[in-house]
């Protein structure tokens, strides 16, 4: 069966490459609403042969300026949050030259960014503001790595300043919504080793039993002018974290934390 699904992946990209991809780029030129159903009809289409069932609990924010916020597991991330919803990520400028996924990238108006120079970061993040301004989704992995889907590491503050670059661009914006999103995998074979390169890692999927996806939307935090965002970027990670604790079977009895109450955010604009 495991060779079927892979036959019927290969045909989906096909067809994908072939009727989704030009509908899509005449789609964005001419700023039809179909051009966000394209790759959400993509995504699912994938994950679904792949037998990922994401689960989403809440939901992505509806409106206003977005920036979401989320722990880092796999590739598999990607085609599950573009399932709910067609956002923007942030990606190293090496995914651009992989087969297939560099042209999911252009339509997805990835952010790519050189992650060895740091100048590059101030570009990367004017970028993801002029996304945001324009109604899209950005979501960023703080991380800016891989993990194991079980424990988190430190998350980066660097680009939250996409929030505080978008105030500054526009002066009727009042703030911008940045959401807290945590994954979870139910089997670590969803976990990306880098040591294992993605046809590997995709074959090994398609072998195994079937995967479920947890996606929660956690409650979004305002970032206004004059919010620090090194306080934003620790309190999203402390939501990511309990949201992912939240998750476990053991934890159903675990009380909630309470949240830093959003005064408790703003200081002196860095």
């Amino acid at each position: 069966m495991a060779y079927i699904r892979a036959v019927a992946i290969c045909l989906a990209i096909l067809v994908f490459v072939v009727l989704a991809v030009p509908l899509q780029w005449s789609a964005a030129r001419l700023g039809w609403p179909s051009r966000r159903l394209v790759p959400l009809a993509c995504c699912r289409i994938l994950s679904r042969l792949l037998r990922v069932k994401v689960t989403a609990h809440g939901a992505p924010i509806a409106s206003g300026a977005r920036l979401l916020a989320s722990n880092h597991v796999s590739w598999l991330d990607i085609l599950a949050l573009c399932s709910v919803e067609p956002v923007c990520f942030l990606a190293k400028k090496e995914v651009a030259s992989w087969p297939v996924v560099s042209t999911f990238v252009k339509l997805q108006e990835t952010v790519l960014i050189d992650r060895k120079r740091r100048r590059a970061i101030p570009g990367a993040n004017a970028a993801m503001a002029r996304r945001m301004l324009a109604g899209r989704s950005m979501l960023l992995f703080p991380e800016g790595t891989i993990g194991d889907g079980v424990s988190l590491k430190k998350f980066k503050s660097s680009h939250f300043a996409s929030a505080r670059d978008l105030l500054a661009a526009a002066a009727g914006v009042e703030r911008v919504d940045v959401q807290p999103i945590a994954i979870r995998y139910s089997s670590p074979r969803a976990a990306w080793n880098r040591d294992v390169t993605l046809l590997p890692h995709a074959w090994s999927l398609l072998k195994g039993a079937p995967i479920t996806c947890d996606l929660v939307f956690g409650e979004p935090l305002p970032y206004y002018r004059g919010t620090n965002r090194k306080h934003v970027t620790s309190e999203v990670r402390a939501r990511v974290e309990e949201m992912l604790a939240r998750l476990a079977p053991e934890a159903a009895c675990r009380p909630v934390r309470a949240p830093l109450p959003y005064p408790a955010l703003m200081e002196a604009a860095e």
